[in-house]
């Protein structure tokens, strides 16, 4: 039995991987969220709030793996609070989610760069994404960063093209519950991209 801990577990895509791993019975999830009016599975949720270090780690009791659908903000110091209480809990493994872009590894279009700006300009979405990224790639964690393109609602699971922390990327799209299945495989195959940044999108 593997028991693991979906962070944001009000998030779109969090609610996929859940239901995506209730497929396996051998997987029990702890669901953390905030808000308690968001609450679609009471009997494994647990409200608490993901800045404070305290909530994380009573969370985390029993926990295998962590998997973050955190943010959009305020990545950096969620990252900062998920890796201390993952330390404090001697918990190694974390699925991160962040953004793609904040290598410059996708070459946006104006429209794209306005919205999220870039990686190096402070105060704009992709230089909050990266922060948070590094200080998940600066820990002792074995981590994965799962970096999805331009995200859709489409009711539908994907094909995967994947490319990883130094490969360039397209500018694409990925449903939703495309990332959801991507992430619940990787919960359940947790061997799999150790260190690693992956970039993931929709075969054209």
């Amino acid at each position: 039995m593997k028991k693991v801990l979906i962070l944001g577990a009000s998030a779109p895509i969090a609610k996929f991987v859940s239901s995506f791993l209730d497929e396996n019975k051998d997987i029990e999830q702890v669901l953390l969220m905030r808000n308690e009016r968001k609450i679609y599975d009471k009997d494994r949720t647990i409200i608490g709030d993901a800045t404070n270090a305290a909530d994380l780690v009573s969370a985390m009791h029993g926990v295998d793996l962590v998997f973050s659908a955190l943010g959009p903000f305020h990545m950096e110091k969620l990252a900062k609070t998920v890796v201390a209480a993952m330390e404090e809990a001697n918990i190694k493994r974390l699925i991160w989610t962040a953004s793609l872009g904040i290598y410059n590894e996708s070459a946006f279009s104006e429209a794209g760069v306005r919205e999220l700006g870039k990686p190096e300009v402070p105060n704009t979405y992709l230089w909050d994404q990266k922060n948070g990224a590094d200080v998940i790639e600066h820990s002792n964690l074995d981590y994965t960063i799962i970096r999805p393109n331009w995200l859709t609602n489409n009711d539908i699971v994907e094909d995967i093209a994947l490319q990883h922390r130094n490969e360039k990327t397209e500018s694409h799209f990925i449903s939703r519950k495309s990332v959801g299945k991507f992430v619940a495989d990787l919960i359940q195959n947790s061997d799999q991209y150790i260190k690693d940044s992956v970039a993931i999108s929709a075969k054209n």
